[in-house]
């Protein structure tokens, strides 16, 4: 079923225009049903049911309690549980945090040269899950590697800062110790 049918389908069933039809659609991923219900829970339909006239002129537009009743479950059933609304934030934060680590590139470099350029997410990873990691990250600071971080996070200059006085104190252990020999 195309757009313009599911429209006209809707605007049979609510009486509204076919831009709030379209608006109700939109909103609910193009689901028919859900349309409606979104457009009786705004208040713009003229709610329709089954009935037959016995010669009085006058239309009742009232539901049937059952079809209220049904509406009202479905309105229940379809509303979000306490944990599923902390589960889906969950969920988006976790997405938020790996587009920062895919978006911020970790460099490492030697004598002003880049060595190495790689999402920073990657580098996380390798720090969790592979403890060398670390050990491998420090033992470079010992033979001139620098590290920083790009991106745009505002983030990456206090990092980058906080990074350089590592490696300058690196430096300085190095230099105390070579002086000595």
């Amino acid at each position: 079923m195309d757009m313009l049918e599911k429209v006209e389908l809707v605007r049979e069933k609510t009486g509204v225009s076919y831009q709030d039809a379209r608006d109700a659609l939109e909103a609910n991923n193009n689901d028919v049903l859900d349309a409606i219900i979104w457009l009786e829970g705004q208040g713009k339909t003229e709610t329709r049911t089954a009935s037959y006239e016995t010669g009085s002129t006058t239309t009742t537009k009232m539901s049937s309690p059952e079809m209220v009743e049904a509406q009202q479950e479905y309105h229940k059933s379809s509303k979000r549980t306490k944990f599923g609304e902390i589960w889906s934030n969950f969920c988006q934060e976790v997405k938020r945090i790996f587009r920062a680590g895919l978006d911020m590139t970790f460099i490492a470099e030697r004598k002003g040269e880049r060595v190495l350029a790689i999402p920073l997410l990657f580098v996380v990873i390798g720090i969790l899950c592979w403890g060398a990691a670390l050990w491998l990250l420090i033992l470079g600071l010992f033979f001139g590697f620098r590290y920083r971080v790009e991106g745009a996070s505002p983030l990456t200059i206090d990092v980058n800062d906080a990074m350089n006085k590592v490696a300058d104190a690196a430096e300085s252990i190095k230099d105390d110790f070579t002086k000595d020999e």
